[in-house]
């Protein structure tokens, strides 16, 4: 009962370690792929809108060549679309650099430059109010329009530099910061599992313990604290059933003189022998115990005092038949045995246990080697 306790506990622990380790690696999951793609929407849409203004210094150089050879309507709405968009575009791209990470003092020049190109633009307007060019005003509106594209070129390409390295920064940090993540989970993992592992332990040395403070160290039989335990369930059991309780006491002939002449570890070996014997004469149903020094104990559940003079009688023959070989002493030995049977009110242990230890002092009183049976 007691290892399937254990059993049971070990798979649940299991089944909790591999739920939490799941968890762990779906948070870890989704937490890289939620950061990762955070990172990118920012980044993405900040050199969208640069690529995007980067066609401006084309655009505005197209259109003044355009109008240099052909000042038509056409060109002239172009132009004034430009002068337009680019101030709107250095907004929303002034805009962004204020939203990200990046540090402003490494975009403040490609600010300044594209503050500069706004600043030149009205210029550019004034001379086009007329719809007329002097020669005059077509050279001051050339030398303006390559102030601008260049204040423009420049500080586009400076920032598409400055965007890409630092969102080429920032994913190696949430790499690390991930690889981190994930190290510490790990370690979360190991400090459970082995939290698992040692409450598994201490559960199985704690039954242990409890199976060894029930079970005589040296022949492996219960200890009179077991066999208390057992005999009130027995007594209970009887009481439901209405079923017979029999209960044999064991004491082995001179044992005494044994230990005397052959010593202690004999008579360990001797003990051994005997608790083997009695294993393999009883049923799994009946407690067999070790009460203290040579004596021992058999409670039979369901059992007629018939049955347990036939057990009784089967035991001191085989015991009388042990060879000198499978004792490991060059002697023999015999066992008594008093019996008591009782039902009802009269099965409990202690009453059983009078009467049969009554019978125990009549069987060595009648010269050891037999059985005798309590008949009140």
């Amino acid at each position: 009962m007691k290892d399937r306790r254990t059993f049971t506990l070990g798979w649940g622990m299991a089944l909790g370690f591999s739920l939490f380790a799941g968890a762990c690696s779906l948070a870890i999951g989704l937490y890289v792929a939620n950061a990762r793609q955070h990172v990118g929407a920012n980044y993405t849409a900040l050199v969208a809108d640069v690529v995007r203004a980067q066609q401006h210094p084309l655009l505005l150089r197209t259109t003044l060549d355009a109008m240099q050879e052909h000042p038509d309507h056409l060109h002239t709405d172009r132009f004034d679309s430009l002068v337009w968009r680019i101030p709107q575009h250095i907004e929303g791209v002034s805009h962004g650099l204020a939203q990200s990470q990046l540090n402003p003092d490494d975009y403040a020049p490609a600010l300044e430059a594209l503050s500069r190109a706004s600043d030149l633009l009205p210029e550019m307007e004034a001379l086009m109010e007329d719809g007329t060019l002097t020669e005059d005003e077509r050279a001051a509106l050339d030398e303006l329009g390559y102030q601008i594209e260049n204040e423009l070129a420049w500080a586009y390409s400076e920032l598409n530099d400055l965007i890409h390295v630092a969102a080429g920064e920032q994913r190696q940090v949430m790499e690390r910061l991930g690889w981190a993540i994930g190290l510490l989970v790990l370690l979360a993992l190991a400090v459970v599992g082995g939290l698992m592992l040692a409450l598994l332990r201490l559960s199985h040395q704690r039954e242990l313990v409890s199976r060894l403070s029930l079970i005589d160290e040296l022949t492996g039989l219960s200890n009179r604290r077991h066999l208390l335990e057992n005999a009130e369930r027995l007594y209970q059991q009887s009481l439901r059933n209405e079923r017979p309780l029999s209960l044999a006491l064991l004491d082995l002939d001179h044992f005494k003189h044994l230990n005397d002449t052959w010593g202690h570890p004999a008579g360990d070996r001797v003990l051994e022998v005997f608790a083997q014997t009695l294993k393999e004469q009883t049923r799994q149903a009946d407690v067999v115990a070790r009460i203290g020094g040579e004596e021992f104990c058999i409670l039979m559940p369901d059992t007629m005092a018939k049955g347990a003079l036939e057990l009784a009688e089967r035991i001191r023959h085989q015991v009388a038949a042990l060879s000198e070989t499978a004792l490991g002493v060059p002697t023999r030995i015999t066992v008594s045995l008093g019996l008591a049977t009782g039902e009802g009110s009269q099965a409990d242990f202690d009453h059983l246990y009078s009467r049969a230890d009554r019978a125990l002092y009549l069987a060595k009183a009648n010269g050891r080697n037999r059985t005798e049976m309590s008949t009140a």
